[in-house]
């Protein structure tokens, strides 16, 4: 009852307040106690309000209005991040940015989007570049693929004068060309491989090689001979399908008919023979002949006449294989001091595991080379040559590196096995390397003219050597910036002069050596310094050539000549001063 009494004072109080107000807000509201909420009489009575305030993080640009920024409280806002792409502060994306705070806060986010899908597409060329992996599925060797250092030493747009060039200039002028009226055939890749000169005739070889997925093949072989002076084609034979490697002509006295001597890849060997005969109106036709022999089976590189009165001539092949003969009878030549047909042999592993090392007086350059060549079973033999104090030895250069003195008096039923003390060549300072010799195959021998004892090496090791065989001596080494191809020594006016022909240039050496006496008479050569250079020709010099691939030193009408080909069917006369 109590608390029923408590509710109706309660009610009654309200009813009288009521009564003393002045009115309600709303005439329609039914609820007392809202409408009294709802009176704006009674807010004294009601506590003061309550200041509401907005905290937030600004992550839009400001507003450019002064109004909203002196309205609104500054807020500093800290960010802390990563950087993991990179930043373009180029003027176009700082003003992009500038643009970016001067919108409004509603057009903020999408111009932010636009704005950043441009330079998002502007800047990725330059920051991320995409490398896709050159993929190799197979093993097989490059064949026929020139390095990008051999094309920029061959570029002639890079080529510039130099003094030194300027200086070479002045020994040499172009004379004449050769095989002018050869036709080029589209596809076909023509290269020089010999050339040879005798009696006011040039013989040239060229092989024109098509490319295939195994490499160049050989479709044909011209051999061709030109009146050197005017460069009139005499004669030409084409060899079919064949490789004709070497050409020379063979030196003979009084004698009316030009020879010539060729060798091919497969072993043939084939005597080439030209004549002029009168017809009786007075014109000259020019007769050939050709024999054709295969005293060997293995390419045939090594070519050497020995004898000029009655015309003999060393052959040599890649199997050791060499054969003395005789041009008249096209035949091997008869004697019964030696055989004409022999081979090579290398030493055997077991007989140089038998020698004491420690016994042995050979340097041991040799032993190694040697015991490099007894890994084989047969002697490559690249270049032939003999010396005029003693036409019994034989000097044979080799593939790999070695040159070998043969006693013909040793040759016993067809086979000769390599000396273990080279028949007394072994020059103690033939250098510090290894190998006593050469490093890589030998590409020529050469007998030194009007220098006595003296013989010319070259090889694929870059370098040029003299050697003093009969005092078994090295005297002076000639390094290259290149193979080296073929070489000749000439004399003029008790001088002497090598010639020398890598790819890229043919160089002209003084070799520095003079002759000098013994006390005994006998004849030694002293080295004076070392080997200079008095001039080269470069392959940039001719807008035929890319690269030189032989060449021949002549001698006609008391001016000096070099004869060179290239890879071209051209061959350029090159007139040379040979006054120091």
């Amino acid at each position: 009852m109590d608390i029923l009494e408590e509710k109706r004072k309660k009610l009654r109080e309200l009813r009288e307040r009521r009564q003393q107000s002045r009115g309600p807000v709303s005439a329609d509201q039914r609820d007392d106690l809202a409408s009294h909420l709802l009176s704006s009489s009674n807010t004294e009575h009601l506590a003061n309000p309550v200041e509401m305030i907005n905290i937030s993080t600004q992550t839009e640009g400001l507003s450019d209005s002064k109004e909203d920024v002196l309205a609104l409280p500054t807020i500093l806002t800290y960010e802390q991040a990563v950087q993991t792409d990179p930043v373009d502060l180029t003027e176009k994306s700082i003003q992009l940015d500038s643009e970016i705070e001067s919108s409004t806060t509603t057009t903020t986010v999408s111009s932010d989007e636009n704005s950043s899908r441009p330079e998002l597409a502007e800047t990725s060329p330059h920051s991320v570049r995409i490398v896709e992996p050159f993929v190799i599925n197979n093993q097989a060797l490059t064949v026929g693929v020139r390095s990008f250092s051999l094309l920029e030493a061959l570029d002639k747009s890079k080529a510039s004068l130099t003094e030194k060039e300027f200086r070479d200039a002045e020994h040499f002028c172009i004379s004449h060309t050769l095989g002018s009226k050869i036709e080029v055939k589209t596809g076909i890749e023509n290269r020089c491989v010999w050339v040879d000169y005798y009696a006011e005739l040039a013989l040239v070889v060229c092989q024109d090689a098509s490319e295939s997925s195994q490499g160049p093949v050989i479709s044909c072989t011209m051999v061709s001979v030109y009146k050197f002076s005017t460069g009139e084609l005499v004669d030409t034979v084409e060899f079919k399908g064949q490789a004709i490697l070497r050409g020379q002509f063979i030196r003979r006295k009084r004698s009316t008919v030009t020879s010539a001597l060729l060798t091919s890849y497969n072993g043939k060997t084939i005597l080439y023979e030209i004549r002029a005969v009168s017809q009786p109106d007075g014109a000259l036709n020019i007769e050939r002949n050709l024999i054709v022999r295969n005293f060997h089976h293995y390419p045939v590189f090594a070519l050497w006449q020995h004898h000029i009165d009655s015309p003999r001539v060393l052959v040599g092949s890649t199997d050791g294989s060499i054969s003395d003969l005789d041009i008249l009878k096209m035949d091997f030549y008869q004697t019964s001091d030696t055989d004409a047909h022999f081979k090579i042999l290398p030493v055997s592993s077991s007989s140089l595991i038998l020698t004491d090392d420690s016994s042995s007086e050979l340097p041991s350059g040799f032993r190694k080379q040697l015991q490099k060549q007894s890994c084989y079973d047969e002697t490559a033999i690249t270049s032939l040559v003999t010396m005029p104090h003693d036409p019994t030895i034989i000097y044979a250069g080799c593939e790999d590196g070695g040159i070998y003195k043969i006693n013909l008096s040793d040759v016993k039923s067809g086979i000769v096995r390599i000396d273990t003390e080279n028949n007394g060549f072994t020059p103690p300072n033939a250098g510090e390397s290894e190998d006593i010799f050469h490093t890589f195959p030998i590409t020529g021998l050469c007998q030194c003219v009007n220098a006595p004892n003296l013989l010319l090496s070259f090889g694929m090791d870059w370098e040029c050597k003299i050697w003093d065989v009969f005092n078994n001596r090295r005297l002076a080494t000639i390094e290259l910036d290149y193979p080296i191809i073929r070489g000749e020594w000439v004399s003029y006016e008790d001088t002497f002069s090598i010639f020398i022909l890598t790819p890229a240039a043919l160089s002209v050496y003084n070799p520095m050596v003079t002759l000098e006496f013994t006390e005994s008479g006998s004849i030694s050569w002293r080295v004076l310094n070392k080997p200079v250079e008095i001039f080269s020709i470069n392959v940039s010099h001719f807008d035929e050539f890319t690269y030189f691939t032989s060449f021949t030193v002549l001698e006609e009408n008391g001016q000096f000549y070099a004869l060179l080909g290239g890879d071209c069917p051209h061959q350029l006369c090159v007139q040379v001063n040979m006054q120091r």
